[in-house]
């Protein structure tokens, strides 16, 4: 089992946190700790990838920072939120990784700005994100899911609760995205990995996610779904052309 610790967006978004939390003193804030498997999408034949990711969590009347995903909310009603975000979509790799990256320029984690609106429905939270990764790729992201658990879902409601709500949904990707993250240059190909360059990429997904709210200062946070592999990232040579992709999530939050 490899582990990544300290995604570097999620260090930034910590970084520019603080200073918003140091002069807020009536929202709730805590430190999280999330394992998933999302290098899995990348060919691995040796052993199985968990990353590890230490974050900061803020719950605000306005402000929130949830996982990787900073957003302000310039709305006022309480079934429909339109948002200004700034996230962290996509980890990339670098060629210590794994040894099929060998000779590869390091794929850097995104940096995605955009827009996101909420509308709680009778199916639960629909949510409608659109983005664009500033940093690297310069392209762009889009992605609508249906149920599951609310963004902003409050960790504690004064008594514990354990709530789990199927979801779906689709995620768009752009040909400058896909082709960073799994296209291979010509001067990176070898005889073992052909040069490739990735179109854009429409992945549909399907899953459940749950939270559970331990007590006032811990909570659980999971997710368990599988995506249906689009045909330019499943054809790329880093990838096991599978046509479908499980994915897991597992978080623990402290709340301060």
């Amino acid at each position: 089992m490899k582990t990544h610790l300290n995604h570097p967006c999620s260090l930034l978004l910590t970084a520019l946190s603080l200073s918003i939390l140091s002069s807020t003193s009536y929202a709730d804030w805590g430190v999280g700790l999330r394992l998933d498997n999302e290098d899995m999408r990348y060919k691995d034949n040796n052993d199985i990838k968990i990353g590890a990711l230490f974050n900061i969590q803020y719950q605000g009347a306005k402000f929130n920072i949830d996982d990787n995903v900073m957003s302000y909310n310039f709305t006022h009603s309480n079934t429909l939120a339109a948002e200004v975000i700034v996230a962290s979509k996509n980890r990339g790799f670098t060629a210590k990784d794994n040894k099929l990256f060998k000779g590869m320029a390091n794929r850097d984690v995104s940096v995605d700005l955009g827009g996101r609106i909420i509308a709680e429905t009778n199916f639960g939270a629909a949510v409608l994100d659109v983005t664009k990764d500033v940093a690297n790729s310069k392209g762009y992201e889009a992605s609508f899911k249906l149920g599951g658990i609310s963004p902003h879902a409050p960790h504690w409601t004064g008594e514990r609760k354990i709530n789990v709500a199927a979801m779906g949904g689709v995620r768009y990707q752009s040909n400058k995205v896909a082709d960073y993250y799994y296209g291979v240059k010509k001067n990176e190909a070898t005889a073992k990995r052909s040069a490739y360059k990735a179109k854009s990429a429409i992945t549909p997904f399907v899953g459940v996610e749950a939270q559970a709210n331990l007590t006032q200062h811990i909570s659980l946070r999971g997710s368990l779904g599988v995506e249906k592999t689009a045909k330019s990232i499943r054809n790329s040579p880093l990838t096991d052309n599978k046509n479908y992709n499980a994915e897991a999530r597992l978080g623990i939050i402290y709340w301060f």
